[in-house]
């Protein structure tokens, strides 16, 4: 498997059937808001919302994430209309930002990386192959990347959130967002895979078969 290969792999986990849902909303909203009102911007958006949950109940979609993407821009739209100011709608995911850091940094604090339990859940992998000392220094610095990352994000979102720059906030957070988000999760995946080696620990399986070092280590995947 070559790097573009590993690189789209671990982009599939994470983004999935996601990027669509999310980033289709806030960009009819934003559109709509510009060239007629809040309140148009926030009935249309509305429709398009249920319009896609009848989408997935017909394609018999589980849609997990369109539901609970629905939640929260249905969250959004509501401070926004409650305030009467648009950059509102943009509370709920600068909150959320916040929170992401505050994860990522106290993940670290007691020692359980939080790259760590996602690649976990995501891949499967047995828990405590992640703690071990030859491992784990890896993930820690994958989530160092990401609360750098996030932390970043939410000082430039809280700028243009409290100065009320509801046009900056939608370029910065929806048109640059997913390209700078792409960036940081390859990066960090590359200084783990990269890491992993250097710390000669046990791929996944050799740790699974109770195999001893010399360790050819994890190959593939993070």
């Amino acid at each position: 498997m070559n790097r573009l290969q590993e690189w789209q792999e671990q982009l599939k986990l994470v983004f999935e059937k996601k990027t669509s849902d999310a980033l289709i909303p806030p960009v009819l909203f934003f559109l709509i808001n510009q060239w007629l009102s809040l309140e148009i911007a926030s009935l249309v958006t509305s429709i398009y919302l249920v319009g896609l949950i009848i989408y997935r109940k017909v394609k018999k979609d589980p849609g997990k994430y369109a539901y609970v993407g629905v939640l929260g821009v249905l969250l959004s739209i509501g401070l926004s209309l409650l305030s009467g100011e648009a950059i509102d709608f943009y509370l709920p995911d600068l909150i959320t930002t916040g929170g992401i850091v505050l994860i990522c940094f106290g993940s670290l604090m007691i020692q359980r990386p939080i790259a760590a339990l996602l690649s976990h859940l995501t891949r499967g992998w047995p828990l405590d192959w992640y703690k071990r000392s030859d491992i784990s220094p890896a993930y820690k610095y994958a989530t160092i990347i990401w609360g750098s990352y996030f932390l970043f994000r939410l000082v430039v979102q809280s700028y243009f959130y409290f100065t009320d720059q509801f046009s900056s906030y939608f370029f910065f957070n929806t048109l640059l967002g997913l390209p700078m988000t792409i960036v940081m999760l390859i990066g960090s995946y590359v200084v783990g895979v990269k890491t992993l080696k250097k710390l000669n620990g046990p791929s996944v399986e050799e740790f699974n078969n109770g195999d001893t070092p010399p360790y050819e280590g994890q190959q593939h995947g993070f």
